[in-house]
């Protein structure tokens, strides 16, 4: 490798996209041992330790730690990301977390850049990511999720006249960072970034999303109802397509006008599938849960009874 500085060539998020040096200075050749190769990309280890990630004659980075399975390589990124190598190719997919993240503020939150005027009539930046909920127990994941991720607290506001609470943070790495993946892209438009997502990461997005924007209700006879609900019709397709990559089969998107929201979309679950849906993707919302316990204490009865 010769003489010179080591360099770790990961571009870092928040806007920083400098290399880093690592101190470490190379004297003579370095020993590797080949940990894995897919394709055009071989990952090998180095004798400090660190894990060398080289496409052909390039080297993509330098890691610290690596998670090596059968089928592919996880690097740990900022923030809740991860580098995934596999025969497919190179990717940056979010974590459990990240993902629960993304589908929160997809379904009742925002992340939006705006100027406002002091009063010396002078404009500033303005950047804000919100979560908006009547639950305290939603509130309090969006909250856990923040600082793991983004080692932030949110601020809450209460409105008196209904009990909503909006838990927000301003920051402009967190705006960006989430504009990188187009997780809210309007008032209430949305994108499922399905390219970032495995398949942990699209039941954690789908589980997010539909503590917000899902509704599941049981009738007097015991019978169960799960739909996704959304303006966005777009991102609504979005999530029918994860749940079809994990093995569902939702009904069609309909549409419906409600007074004063105006025209919304939403699509459902089958009935044979609402036990998988309860045990593979489920609900943060205490309501739901309480619903879906139900179901399954219904579904045990009649088991007994047949």
């Amino acid at each position: 490798m010769g003489g010179g500085s080591a360099i770790r060539q990961h571009k870092r998020r928040f806007l920083q996209g400098e290399s880093e040096e690592t101190g470490r200075k190379e004297e003579c050749e370095e020993a590797y041992w080949m940990v894995k190769s897919f394709g055009e990309c071989k990952v090998r280890e180095t004798e400090s330790g660190e894990y060398e990630l080289v496409k052909g004659t390039t080297t993509v980075g330098i890691f610290s730690e690596a998670c090596v399975g059968e089928r592919r390589i996880l690097f740990p990124l900022s923030h809740g990301m991860l580098l995934e190598v596999s025969n497919e190719g190179i990717r940056e997919i979010a974590t459990p977390d990240k993902a629960v993240l993304f589908g929160l503020i997809s379904s009742d939150g925002s992340n939006a850049y705006y100027w406002r005027i002091d009063s010396k009539g002078r404009y500033h930046s303005e950047y804000s990511t919100r979560f908006y909920s009547e639950n305290n127990e939603l509130i309090e994941l969006f909250d856990e999720l923040f600082e793991k991720i983004y080692g932030l607290n949110p601020h809450h506001y209460v409105r008196k006249r209904n009990g909503l609470i909006t838990a927000a943070i301003y920051s402009k790495g967190v705006y960006y960072d989430l504009s990188d993946y187009d997780v809210k892209t309007g008032a209430y438009e949305f994108r499922v970034p399905r390219e970032h997502l495995d398949y942990e990461g699209k039941r954690a997005y789908l589980k997010g999303f539909f503590s917000g924007d899902g509704k599941a209700s049981l009738t007097r006879e015991g019978s169960l109802t799960i739909r996704f609900y959304s303006k966005c019709k777009e991102g609504l397709e979005g999530l029918r397509q994860l749940l079809i990559d994990l093995g569902f089969h939702p009904h069609e998107i309909r549409e419906e006008r409600e007074e004063p929201e105006g025209v919304v979309y939403w699509f459902s679950i089958p009935s044979r599938e609402h036990m998988k849906f309860i045990e593979d993707i489920g609900s943060f919302k205490p309501r739901h849960r309480e619903v879906f316990e139900e179901y399954g204490r219904l579904r045990g009865e009649e088991g007994e009874r047949s």
